[in-house]
């Protein structure tokens, strides 16, 4: 029995050793790799960093002068023209605009009298039916009569409607393209890169008076427009 212990002492020791590891060795191979690692990446910083540095040297510098030549306006030639200014004083668009509402005027009066006598017949309509002056079939002819010229009303509103917008498209391109034309000539004398339109609330949010060529621009399509009449 007592061997019996003994060996069982025996062998657990031995588990005990087994499980055990070797620890001083783990920690210096660690240090070693580390070490070369660290080595490998301070020579390949030396020798790439030059380079690198240079490039991104020379990127910076050309970056630094193209923003500086666009802050001195050797860069672009910019010019802009008021908009609103431009449609409120240009004597074309003022016709057209003047043209424009007298027709938009004129249909809206055209439906207005068509929907008043319309809202008379029926009135009219309604008092035959109750005082009993109007026969059954007379009833139903004139009720037919009234639901064609409601969708005839309806038709026509939705006519003017289409022609008023078709107007007004035609009227926009043909300022544009008076502007655009007047502007492509004008530029030849000036050679600008950029000619922008300019409108309080549009998207330029700020811009110096010195690049501004509205009344320029307005007394050439002024002057045209009037040799042309």
């Amino acid at each position: 029995m007592s061997t019996e212990n003994n060996q069982g002492e025996t062998n657990q020791r031995d588990k005990d050793e087994v499980v055990v590891p070797e620890r001083s060795k783990i920690p210096n191979i660690t240090i070693i790799n580390v070490v070369l690692l660290v080595g490998i990446l301070v020579l390949y910083a030396l020798y790439f960093y030059p380079a690198f540095s240079s490039q991104d040297a020379n990127t910076a510098t050309d970056e630094t002068e193209k923003i500086e030549q666009m802050i001195a306006g050797e860069a672009l030639n910019i010019a802009y023209v008021n908009s609103d200014t431009l449609m409120s004083k240009y004597s074309l668009a003022k016709k057209m605009r003047a043209d424009f509402e007298a027709e938009q005027k004129r249909l809206e009066n055209d439906l207005k009298n068509k929907q008043t006598r319309f809202q008379t017949d029926v009135e009219d309509f309604q008092r035959q039916i109750q005082q009993g002056s109007i026969g059954m079939e007379e009833g139903q002819a004139k009720e037919q009569e009234l639901m064609q010229r409601q969708q005839e009303i309806v038709q026509l509103n939705d006519t003017y409607s289409n022609r008023l917008m078709a107007q007004e498209m035609e009227m926009n391109q043909d300022l544009y393209k008076k502007i655009t034309d007047l502007l492509d000539r004008y530029n030849q004398e000036k050679d600008y890169d950029y000619i922008l339109g300019f409108s309080p609330g549009g998207g330029i949010l700020y811009a110096s008076k010195k690049h501004d060529i509205t009344e320029d621009i307005l007394k050439r399509l002024n002057d045209e427009n009037d040799a042309n009449q």
